[in-house]
């Protein structure tokens, strides 16, 4: 079965007014060289995974090193920051 790339990003609401902003510190920094709370986890999923899917898995890792749902943004982009940033 072939697998696809996602990243999953977080950020705390201390650091991002909006989802639009987190997008855009991912886009636009050197990131992890950061100073904002926030985090990316890169991994794959079968190519026909459900969005929703996708999501979980997400969620499952980055809950998994310590994030939690309250007082973040957080969104799954395909692809890894590397080539969102080409």
């Amino acid at each position: 079965m072939k697998s696809k790339p996602y990243t999953f990003l977080i950020g705390s609401t201390d650091d991002f007014e909006s989802m639009d902003e987190l997008l855009e510190h991912f886009e636009g920094s050197d990131y992890p060289g950061s100073i904002c709370n926030c985090s990316s986890y890169e991994f794959e999923a079968p190519s026909d995974c459900h969005k929703e899917t996708v999501t979980m898995i997400g969620r499952g890792i980055a809950f998994s090193n310590d994030w939690c749902m309250d007082d973040t943004y957080s969104c799954v982009v395909d692809g890894t920051l590397a080539a969102c940033k080409t």
